[in-house]
This record gives structure tokens, C-alpha cells and sequence, in this order.
């Protein structure tokens, strides 16, 4: 049995923590309308709502690659005074090359208006030869930055 690996990026942002949190959670399909590149859509069983069992459907291109990848990921862990969610891939591309994927989300404000994002995937591949998945955690970190970029246009 392989071993369970995790990765972690993280991010300060100078916008609400509040709202980039809900950027990519409840506000989620509408990530396509700012990040056109990378997100081509989102779809939510239950949109506007963050509770466990709620099913997202991403649709995106990893940084560095040409090939659409698309992942159902249910939420499996909420904690919204927290700023914390954890999605865990059921069905789509990534289970190609791993056992099990879970994306972490959580945001912490700082003092003086700023947050950390930190996004951080816990995987088990289905064999040795599967790269880490490098490209997915620039993604994350490219929807980051577009979407603090996007948020403090709006303020």
C-alpha cells in the first residue's frame, strides 16, 4: 500500500480573508467569470451553501499543461467561522494516478488586514512512477493571487 504524501502552498493576500474565502467556496462558479485561463467551470450541488456532502465540479487547465482536467470533490470537512474546507475527489482525472486526493483550503487573517491562504493536498498515488502533482499546486497558487488581484479591484 502506498504511503499518504501532502504538499502545501501558501499565500499572503491583502484582501478581505472573508471573501477569498467565499471566492472559492460558496462563490465558487463564479471563479470562471475572473480566472477565465485557469478555471473553465465550476458547478455546485448546492450553491451559495457550504455544508458537508456538497459535491464540486472543477473544470480547470493545471498550470504548465494544455489538457483540461476535470474532478468531482466533495466536501468532507467545513468550518466556515474557521475558514477551513477540505474536498475530497470521488470521481475524474486525478483518480487516474491516485488511490486518494483530498484540497485543503484554510484562511487565517492577519493583523493589519492581510490573510494567509494555505492550500495543501493530501494524496496516496497509485504507483511509484506518478509524479507529485506540482502543476496542480501552482494552480492553486495562480487562482490565489488572480483572485486577491480581482477581490482588492472590486473594494
Amino acid at each position: 500500500m502506498a504511503q499518504m504524501q501532502k504538499l502545501e502552498v501558501v499565500n499572503e493576500v491583502q484582501c478581505s480573508g472573508d471573501k477569498i474565502y467565499r471566492s472559492f467556496t460558496s462563490s465558487a462558479p463564479q471563479l470562471p467569470k475572473y480566472l477565465p485561463k485557469t478555471i473553465l467551470s465550476v458547478q455546485v450541488n448546492a450553491e451559495g451553501e457550504n455544508r458537508l456532502g456538497t459535491d464540486f465540479v472543477w473544470k480547470f487547465i493545471p498550470d504548465g499543461e494544455s489538457t483540461t482536467v476535470t474532478n468531482k470533490a466533495r466536501l468532507t470537512a467545513v468550518d466556515n467561522e474557521s475558514r477551513s474546507v477540505t474536498w475530497t475527489v470521488v470521481e475524474g482525472d486525478t483518480l487516474k494516478y491516485f488511490d486518494s486526493f483530498n484540497f485543503n483550503l484554510d484562511v487565517t487573517p492577519k493583523f493589519g488586514g492581510t490573510s494567509l491562504v494555505k492550500w495543501s493536498v493530501e494524496y496516496e498515488k497509485n504507483n511509484a512512477d506518478v509524479p507529485d502533482p506540482i502543476g496542480l499546486m501552482k494552480t492553486l497558487e495562480t487562482m490565489t493571487v488572480g483572485m486577491n488581484l480581482q477581490l482588492l479591484k472590486q473594494a
